[in-house]
């Protein structure tokens, strides 16, 4: 099998650490890399310079200051390859990443996730319904052609690409077995704001079923009443809230559109 050279976008802002030098060392290792696509936001830690230090990567830098939705917006507007590759820099592939990846891209999928595990050795749970994820993705070039990523989406940018594709009659299949690790950021949003603004997006841009998190509401605040111990259960509350929020923007947009005030 002839394994074809792919672009790679990774988007960065200060990326240095937890471990920008081993994500960049498995991109080469064990992906055939056309070029390395980097979307940054004016890093000041060092992120440029190591990634142009990188002996075995050539890689094209946009700097940027953009939102992460934005910033996958520039990366796929630069791809050349059929196939491409997100990979996040606190994302360390594993040996033969690629060789699984690939197994499941068949003629109607258009993104294979793969799945991660903490460094703890915690494997994400798949549900194949569920959110996507581009932490370690390989797409279908072809998938994501005239996507327009609104550039106010911070958090929800993995499935809106997920739901561009699907709209487009492919697949988004997750691989069970984890074949990468993440290094998780710490997160810039408090977890109720972070919960609101997820609801938001989620509603604005139809990204999620509002029923699903109704339940998720409904089950862990009678876990906590119970006394069972649960998760905050204010935070469903917030996505809720954002949801609905999102929902009348979305609302009041179209409504713009139709009267011809955009």
């Amino acid at each position: 099998m002839i394994v074809p050279k792919i672009d790679v976008v990774m988007i960065t802002k200060n990326s240095v650490k937890p471990c920008l030098d081993e994500s960049l060392d498995s991109v080469a290792r064990n992906i055939s890399l056309n070029k390395l696509i980097v979307v940054d936001s004016f890093s000041v830690d060092g992120t440029i310079q190591k990634i142009k230090d990188h002996k075995d990567i050539d890689s094209k830098i946009i700097q940027v200051e953009s939102t992460r939705g934005k910033a996958r917006g520039i990366g796929i507007r630069n791809i050349t390859t059929e196939l491409f590759a997100f990979v996040d820099s606190d994302v360390i592939l594993s040996d033969g990443w690629f060789d699984e990846i690939i197994k499941h891209l068949t003629a109607t999928v258009g993104a294979v996730e793969g799945n991660v595990k903490t460094v703890d050795g915690k494997v994400q749970k798949i549900r194949q319904s569920g959110r996507g994820y581009t932490n370690c993705t390989l797409i279908r070039s072809e998938s994501v052609k005239g996507i327009l990523i609104p550039e106010e989406i911070q958090l929800n940018d993995d499935q809106f690409i997920r739901k561009f594709i699907e709209r487009k009659g492919y697949k988004w299949v997750k691989v069970k077995e984890p074949c990468s690790t993440h290094n998780s950021m710490p997160e810039s949003l408090g977890p109720i704001w972070r919960s609101f603004e997820l609801g938001r997006e989620s509603g604005k841009y139809h990204l999620y079923p509002l029923w699903r998190v109704l339940i998720a509401f409904i089950i862990v605040s009678v876990k906590k009443t119970a006394g069972i111990h649960s998760e905050d259960p204010k935070i469903y509350y917030m996505r809720i809230k954002g949801h609905l929020k999102g929902l009348y923007e979305g609302l009041r947009k179209s409504s713009s559109i139709v009267e011809g005030n955009e």
